[in-house]
């Protein structure tokens, strides 16, 4: 039988930054609501047996609209029904995660998504996927091309070396019982990201080559760049 994959899509956020009432995951975004564009990628992948979304309690009725403009994709059988997050975005996957744990048949291999990056493109996820067979957790990256300086304290330093140095991206692609090890061992209650919790558990990380449009909307001129691409 073939692995069973799921991906946890994290859209809890409350997007302070964003200045807008309606939470940014739930923003239209051209003819579909920000949230939708994530949730039709996975669901129309072959290589996704089920979509867990995490979202915040308070937005209930923000969720279940968006599942009802998307139509038919809206009522697939692959979306497990939602679990709530917590106020940091690692308690927020945890809860995806113990959500999956419960299933009858839970999954082997997991992605962890960021629904804030709606442009997110079948070849990232099929190259994390890919890589997935070989290493415990995969990340999408890219490159820094810009001058990069380090500032504290009024101290100005240039860092010389960029080769070293990458973006990160998701969907992050793990062994589920990995990632769920890693976040249950975590009691910071807070991480910059999943693969920096795994990489605590001394498990075979991979980076991948992300994509410039798979970027992440966090203000109002992010979403007006994401309009363009679609254009």
């Amino acid at each position: 039988m073939p692995t069973k994959t799921a991906v946890i899509i994290v859209a809890a956020g409350k997007g302070m930054r964003f200045g807008n009432r309606t939470p940014k995951q739930f923003l239209r975004l051209k003819d579909m609501l920000i949230l939708n564009y994530s949730l039709r990628r996975f669901i129309n992948h072959q290589a996704i047996h089920s979509v867990q979304p995490v979202i915040n309690e308070k937005h209930s009725k923000f969720y279940w609209n968006a599942l009802r403009s998307i139509g038919k994709l809206g009522k697939s059988e692959k979306i497990l029904s939602p679990t709530f997050g917590g106020d940091e975005r690692s308690l927020s996957v945890k809860s995806g995660l113990l959500a999956l744990a419960k299933l009858k048949e839970p999954p082997e291999k997991v992605l962890i998504h960021d629904a804030a990056r709606p442009l997110v493109s079948k070849e990232v996820i099929d190259r994390v996927l890919q890589s997935l067979s070989d290493f415990e957790a995969v990340f999408p990256v890219l490159p820094l091309v810009d001058a990069v300086w380090k500032v504290e304290k009024n101290k100005y330093e240039l860092m010389k070396d960029r080769n070293s140095l990458f973006r990160a991206q998701t969907p992050q692609g793990f062994n589920f019982s990995t990632i769920l090890d890693a976040h249950l061992k975590n009691t910071d209650h807070w991480a910059l990201d999943d693969i920096s919790l795994a990489t605590k558990l001394g498990v075979s990380v991979k980076h991948v080559n992300g994509c410039e449009t798979n970027l992440k909307i966090t203000t109002s001129t992010d979403l007006k760049t994401a309009e363009r691409l679609i254009e």
